[in-house]
Formats: structure tokens, C-alpha cells, sequence
């Protein structure tokens, strides 16, 4: 993940990934078939743990909102713990169709899912207006938390993840407005 977030992926050969690895080069085809599936294990990889994560986290929380709070705070959090992967997210990922696609599929549609099922329990409890679609509110949650580690990755920025995460979410579920009476500022 060092070397391609450090050089581009088209730029790291594998003998550079196997020098950085402290490996001789066909050590790393005794695990990976190329290239692409040494990106696409540690994509993997690093999916897996925030899952782990998020399951432990869901364990400890009773409301919808919280789970929701817990979701993009350790996507900001596993994103600032590992600067390389989240250079390769933001950068790399998106100069190739084809790994767009198998992420879009596998770990954008379980995140997308998750958040669903949350929103989804969080409108059978009356915490959440039923009138707005879970997709919609997953794809905004994702779409605000992407940003935000664009903005990280490209300019530097600091930022406390669940804190942001904790603003991103009341964002979402209340709005900017002071107090909105049928669309009307009160």
C-alpha cells in the first residue's frame, strides 16, 4: 500500500512492493497473482478490519443514530490510522474502471447496505422521518464522509474523526436550518 500510495500504482513495480516488503520478488507471486491482487488483498484487508470493527462498535450501541455515528467515525478513523490506504481510496482507486466497479460492488454495497438497514431500523423505532428513502441517506452519508477524506488526503487536513463523524451525521439528520416548521423557517 506504501509504495503505490507513494508512487502511483502504474509506477510501483512489484520489485518495489517486494524491496519494501523486505521480500525477494517471487516471494510476492507465492501470494499474489499480480499486482492488481496485492491492491485488491489490501483493499480487502482493510475492509475486513472496519467491519470487525463496526460489529464490536454495534454491540456496545442501543439507537440508530449512534450506529450511524459509529459508521463514519471509523471510516474517518481507520482512514487517518492508515494514510496510505486512504491515498490509494481517494487517488489510485478512481483512475481504473475496473476496480471502481469491484468496489463499487463489494465494499461500497455492504457499506451502503449496513447504513440502509440502520437508517431502516432507525424509521421502525420513530427516530427517523419514514418519508425519506435509506438509500438516499446512505449514499449522502457516504458521499459527505468520501469528501471529507478527499479533502484529508489531498490537502493534509487534520481532523477529529468522531467528531466529524458526529457533526456529518446531526448534518444529515437535522439540517442547517435554526427550526423548520412544514419547510418554513420558524
Amino acid at each position: 500500500m506504501e509504495v503505490i500510495a507513494e508512487r502511483g500504482y502504474f509506477h510501483s513495480p512489484v520489485s518495489a512492493i517486494a524491496a519494501r516488503a523486505g521480500v525477494a520478488d517471487g516471494t510476492i507471486y507465492l501470494y499474489f497473482k499480480s499486482k492488481d491482487d496485492v491492491l485488491k488483498t489490501a483493499i480487502d484487508t482493510s475492509f475486513a478490519r472496519f467491519y470487525e470493527r463496526v460489529d464490536a462498535c454495534f454491540d456496545q450501541l442501543g439507537d440508530a443514530r449512534s450506529q450511524l455515528e459509529s459508521i463514519a467515525g471509523l471510516h474517518l478513523q481507520m482512514a487517518k490510522e492508515n494514510r496510505s490506504m486512504a491515498i490509494l481510496l481517494q487517488t489510485e482507486l478512481r483512475q481504473s474502471a475496473r476496480f471502481i466497479s469491484e468496489f463499487s460492488h463489494h465494499h461500497l454495497a455492504k457499506w451502503i447496505q449496513l447504513v440502509r438497514q440502520v437508517v431502516r431500523r432507525g424509521q421502525q423505532e420513530g427516530l427517523f422521518r419514514k418519508d425519506v428513502s435509506d438509500g438516499l441517506v446512505a449514499h449522502c452519508l457516504f458521499g459527505a464522509i468520501d469528501e471529507l477524506l478527499s479533502s484529508a488526503v489531498f490537502t493534509g487536513r487534520e481532523y477529529d474523526a468522531q467528531a466529524t463523524a458526529a457533526q456529518v451525521v446531526d448534518l444529515l439528520l437535522n439540517g442547517i436550518g435554526q427550526t423548520c416548521v412544514k419547510g418554513k423557517n420558524a
